[in-house]
């Protein structure tokens, strides 16, 4: 025994030898690194591994954080790492170093990385070790690339939009005028598109011979979303898009062109990115404009947060950066984005072919010229947006090409420079710049445009003509959330009419604790001249009610006027308004009461001025034809949906948190304000479904197309519920735990105590089977005729054994 005991003292001693010198300590710290911010390696020549070399298992932590066990190489007395660790680890290979070759894979040094420190408890086979930031790859912040949907199958619908208004006037001595007045909307949505049509009817059945009655068409368009590449199409009357130097024009024939709406959150603009650095794993908090906007996790090293909700302007966002011990870091940046500047890269444009329209609303049809235009817009960077645009017809040609342009100073600079021909060869120029500063409290807005005599757009009437001259100044500046002050200035120079100018100043300020007092003048100077000075206050009071003054002072005298409101509150429900006032010479007095449901909206609003009375009724909403049953709804100036809760009248049904409806006595219920695009969660009310309801969920998605109907089916377990006692033969209940077969039906339950089974499902005849133990039997369950309890109590009915 004491011989066995010595070879092993002897043993241990050689072993020890054998280690390297730092071995022999319970704990080791590994040389740093050198000024250079690499430790000095020591030993034989790269790519030989020692003799000595060896694997070690250890628990490591990097940077303070836990990162499981791992495998090293111990290299004389040096760790060393394959390139998959070090992946894992988010570090990079160091730059300039050698690797070594051990059992058929490449080690490479850790002290070769920047900041190399660490720390080897030989009793817990613990390894901690520390890197500069610098020496991890960078962590990305930014949100997943904007993807379409999957769209709900549109179900083919007609919908007709109503809205009605009747006007009764009575002064003294005068024949008391009405009129009716209408306007319609007709759409027909199917999976190829929706077809939408809308009119005008004025002074229908009018008394006054001054007014003659007249129905006007206003557009026909079908429209055709191609979701999946973000763009649409647009057979009938529309209007083109407008450009830098460009109006808009309504036309009637055929337009294609990009549609970034297509798909939710899918940003066209582009966004900052923020950079920074931690020592180690921590919290990453993210303020725009002193305003939290995202709270994160960050890893050690480098990282890029670009993941912004959608800003515009310019202002300062701040990333705080605390670690696991509570340091904090902090990083603060300026940044600037804007609308008018597109992504890197992406591109926006739009083609248009067809007729010029003129006196939309005023003719029905009033096509004149045939014309085809374009417009192109494409980020060139992140900070330079280009576009051009050329409208061609027989009697006019034009063509100019735009830039929008980050600035060094926070701001978007514009220019845009269009020339123009017509049918005379007359030849003209517009010329374009802008300037445009917008931050949490300061803006800055500036722009002229000049043009020749003979510059024409499309759209011009014959006698139209472009100002000379366009100069307008947009200055504002809040303090502290407390107050604000704005002021505009517009300067209109014509070819023919000569200058005018208009000014406006304003300055408001918080009074009490949500009310706001607004201070304003307007001069007007030029071919028509006058000012106005006022003062208004706006007063929130609970429950959405608000309270208005205003006084104001114009050449003709003083006006004013006391308002008090409360609109429809959570979508259905009555709202009202009064006012009272003065004007030139006369008092007035206005009231309104309005109500809406599920079914339309309808209003009263009376008027009394000196001696006339006004009277105004209006009623809007909706009839539509789908899935072969008719149905009356509020106006669907959006997507929608028909609902349908198989045998549950009288439930409610909404989203976003409100009941918009209810369900008819068939389950039925037409919901509208879909938005088109996006998942909406659409929810039935639980309070109103009985307890005997079986539903697999109370919410349901739907992702509509624009303007177009989805079916939404809540899948229901038709039948009556009841609490049913079973008992055996001898009258003794079932054992608890029983299961119970709802025969051809498959659903299954479960027997309580007291032999009692709640089954629902149940119709007039039922039969049920039961097992347990070995022991199986049928009963007959049969409801009564008519019961007013919501939950019915039957038995105890005897399950006598079934033979097999």
């Amino acid at each position: 025994m004491i011989r066995f005991q010595t070879i092993c003292a002897g043993a241990l001693v050689a072993w020890l030898a054998a280690l390297p010198a730092r071995g022999l300590h319970a704990q080791t710290q590994v040389p740093e690194a050198n000024a250079s911010g690499q430790a000095e390696r020591k030993g034989s020549e790269p790519g030989k591994p020692h003799k000595a070399s060896h694997l070690r298992l250890v628990d490591v932590t990097l940077n303070q954080a836990p990162v499981g066990e791992w495998t090293l190489l111990d290299h004389e007395g040096e760790l060393y790492a394959t390139p998959e660790i070090l992946q894992q680890w988010r570090i990079s290979l160091p730059a300039g170093a050698a690797s070594i070759e051990f059992r058929d894979a490449s080690w490479w040094p850790l002290f070769a990385l920047p900041g190399y420190r660490a720390r080897f408890d030989f009793s817990t086979q613990a390894l901690q070790l520390e890197f500069a930031p610098e020496a991890f790859t960078t962590t990305q912040m930014k949100t997943n690339a904007a993807k379409p949907l999957a769209l709900s199958i549109v179900s083919p619908s007609v919908f007709v939009n109503y809205d009605l208004a009747h006007t009764v006037s009575r002064g003294t001595g005068v024949t008391t005028p009405h009129s009716t007045g209408v306007l319609t909307e007709i759409g027909l949505a199917t999976g190829m598109g929706t077809l939408i049509s809308s009119q005008v009817g004025r002074n229908l059945g009018s008394t006054d011979p001054n007014l003659p009655s007249e129905w006007r068409r206003l557009e026909t368009t079908w429209t055709k979303d191609f979701h999946g590449q973000n763009m649409t199409l647009r057979l009938g009357d529309t209007s083109t898009r407008a450009s830098l130097w460009g109006r808009n024009m309504f036309f009637g024939g055929v337009q294609l062109g990009t549609n970034f709406g297509l798909t939710p959150g899918f940003l066209s603009q582009p966004l900052p990115t923020l950079a920074g650095s931690a020592s180690s794993p921590g919290t990453l908090e993210l303020y725009v404009n002193n305003a939290l906007r995202q709270i994160s996790n960050v890893p050690a090293g480098p990282f890029t947060v670009e993941n912004f909700t959608q800003i515009t302007g310019a202002g300062e966002a701040r990333v705080v950066v605390r670690d696991l011990l509570g340091r904090e870091t902090v990083i603060v940046s300026p940044f600037f984005t804007s609308s008018q500047l597109l992504e890197q890269g992406l591109r926006d444009w739009s083609v248009n072919v067809g007729k010029e329209r003129f006196n939309l609303g005023t003719l029905s049809a009033d096509y004149r010229d045939a014309f085809a235009s374009g417009l192109y817009r494409q980020g060139l960077t992140k900070t330079l947006t280009l576009e051009g645009r050329a409208e061609w017809s027989k009697p006019l040609q034009t063509a100019g090409v735009g830039i929008n342009t980050q600035l060094p100073f926070q701001a978007l600079g514009q220019a845009a420079l269009a020339t123009s021909r017509d049918a005379s060869d007359l030849r003209g120029s517009k010329l374009l710049l802008g300037l445009d500063h917008q931050d949490l409290n300061n803006g800055v807005n500036l722009r002229l445009v000049k043009a020749s005599r003979d510059y024409r757009e499309l759209g011009f009437s014959p006698t139209e003509r472009a100002y000379k001259e366009e100069q307008a100044v947009n200055l504002r500046h809040t303090f502290d959330d407390k107050a604000s002050v704005g002021l505009s200035l517009a300067r209109l120079l014509s070819h023919d009419q000569g200058l005018s100018k208009v000014i406006t100043t304003s300055y408001a300020m918080r009074v009490a604790e949500r009310g706001t007092l607004i201070f304003s003048g307007t001069r007007v100077s030029g071919n028509q001249s006058g000012y106005t000075v006022g003062v208004s206050l706006l007063l929130p009071l609970d429950k959405q009610r608000v309270v208005t003054a205003s006084l104001s002072k114009t050449r003709q005298g003083w006006e004013g006027y006391t308002a008090a409101t409360e609109p429809i509150g959570n979508e259905t429900g009555v709202g009202w308004r009064v006012l009272g006032g003065h004007r030139v010479s006369e008092d007035y007095a206005e009231g309104g009461v309005y109500y809406q449901s599920g079914r339309g909206f309808l209003g009263a609003d009376l008027a009394t001025s000196g001696q006339t009375h006004t009277l105004r009724l209006n009623a809007q909403g909706a009839a539509v034809f789908m899935d072969g049953r008719f149905f009356t709804a509020r106006r669907l100036q959006n997507s929608f949906a028909l609902v349908h809760v198989p045998g549950y009248p009288n439930v409610g049904v909404g989203f976003q948190g409100e009941t918009l409806t209810h369900t008819d006595k068939d389950g039925f219920a037409m919901l509208p304000r879909l938005s088109a695009y996006q998942t909406n969660t659409i929810r039935l009310n639980a309070n109103d479904l009985p307890m005997s309801a079986e539903l697999d969920s109370i919410e349901a998605t739907a992702v509509p197309a624009w303007r177009s109907g989805v079916a939404v089916k809540f899948p229901v377990r038709s039948g009556q519920g009841a609490l049913v006692k079973v008992v055996t033969p001898d009258g003794s209940p079932v054992p608890a735990g029983t299961r119970v077969e709802l025969v051809g039906d498959g659903k299954e339950f479960f027997v309580a105590r007291r032999g009692e089974v709640f089954l629902t499902g149940l119709q007039q005849r039922n039969t049920i089977a039961l097992k347990w133990e070995g022991y199986d039997c049928k009963a007959q369950v049969d409801l009564p005729g008519a019961v007013d309890a919501e939950i019915i109590r039957l038995g105890p009915v005897t399950c006598r054994e079934t033979t097999p």
